[in-house]
């Protein structure tokens, strides 16, 4: 590289470079302009004694309203004719805002929203299980202490939004079961983690809002080998094979590790509910990478039995039509400034290797 010298045009293109990015980092986007990297996680101390004393959040059965036994007997509907969900008493499946949605990516609106961070996205055990007859429901213990509930925020939501449960989508083979679409493509199942927004205190009140919750859509692709960390949600099914049978699990969940290994690219819409009364609730945010399970793990899911006592495939519903609304789209570009800048060692030449990048990432886009 040339000698750069202060008075010329190096120098000056530098400068202007420098107060470009000043500029933007100012921005009131969030975080700034989008320099970005990887998601955050806070995790527990794993060798952390809980405190005997502390409060607990008691998950009773009436917090799940959408995912309760009572809830999926009570009207009963099937996945054979989803058409008719529109007709069901106090049902919204009809609405303007509803999920799951066939996503374009050349039609989507890039944003730069700022990046996720996942709190207490560590380890749990004694996770409840539950066969609706409609999927499996995987919940917290009753007596998770209330400083390790999960919880998200940033990733363009203005709130913080608190696990919930989460419950997975799948075909009767590889070749369909996800609810959500890429350019009409199917993945052989779909994983959602339903949050709900705590400015609203309870999950049965953040469900009459339209903001009330956020769910992460991640797609579950087949790879060759099982995987460690996917299955301790798959090695008990069998004590659950058939409607509104349920266990504990007797080994640890890793949230952290059912998150894609990107979570920087994600497409996000206003939608619903995909299971009725389908309210229009629901941030949606699906991860454009896929995690890899097996055959043989997507397997002991379909080994269970409906609410009809037949073999529980196919629940997904069918991509329903946008009408209007705006799919948004954030690409993770890779170039990343650090936070403390301009204040670092090399301020000049981290600005260089910054619109290096930012240049091969333009050049990049199909």
């Amino acid at each position: 590289m040339r000698a750069m010298h202060a008075g010329g045009s190096d120098g000056q293109t530098i400068y202007i470079l420098g107060v470009i990015v000043v500029f933007f980092r100012l921005l009131p986007t969030g975080n700034g302009f989008p320099i970005i990297g990887e998601h955050e996680t806070e995790i527990p101390d794993p060798g952390k004694v809980e405190n005997a004393n502390a409060p607990k959040k008691v998950y009773t059965s009436s917090m799940f309203e959408h995912w309760s036994k009572a809830t999926w007997k009570a009207p009963t509907w099937s996945y054979q004719d989803p058409a008719a969900w529109a007709t069901l008493p106090s049902s919204s499946c009809g609405g303007d805002q509803q999920s799951p949605i066939d996503i374009f990516p050349i039609s989507s609106v890039t944003k730069a929203y700022p990046k996720f961070t996942f709190h207490n996205y560590g380890n749990f055990d004694r996770m409840n299980v539950l066969n609706n007859g409609h999927t499996v429901v995987y919940s917290l213990a009753a007596d998770t202490p209330i400083d390790r509930i999960p919880y998200i925020t940033g990733g363009g939501l203005d709130d913080r939004y608190e696990f919930h449960s989460f419950h997975l989508h799948w075909g009767s083979d590889s070749s369909k079961g996800s609810e959500h679409l890429i350019r009409s493509q199917s993945y052989p199942a779909e994983l959602h983690l339903v949050h709900y927004n705590t400015k609203y205190g309870t999950f049965a009140e953040a469900t009459t809002h339209p903001d009330g919750l956020a769910v992460l859509g991640i797609f579950l692709k087949v790879g060759l080998v099982d995987n460690e960390f996917f299955q301790p949600l798959v090695d008990q099914l069998s004590q659950i094979p058939v409607d509104q049978q349920e266990t504990i699990l007797d080994k640890i969940v890793s949230f952290q590790n059912l998150l894609p290994q990107k979570t920087t690219s994600f497409f996000r819409y206003s939608g619903s509910l995909t299971t009725p009364n389908c309210n229009e609730i629901v941030t949606w945010t699906v991860f454009e990478n896929p995690i890899r399970v097996s055959e043989r793990q997507l397997n002991k899911f379909r080994s269970l039995k409906d609410a009809a006592n037949e073999q529980l495939v196919n629940n997904y519903r069918p991509a329903q039509q946008l009408k209007g609304r705006t799919i948004y789209y954030r690409r993770f570009h890779g170039c990343e400034l650090k936070e403390s800048w301009p204040v670092t060692s090399t301020p000049l030449w981290d600005v260089l290797t910054w619109g290096q990048c930012l240049v091969n990432y333009a050049l990049s886009w199909p």
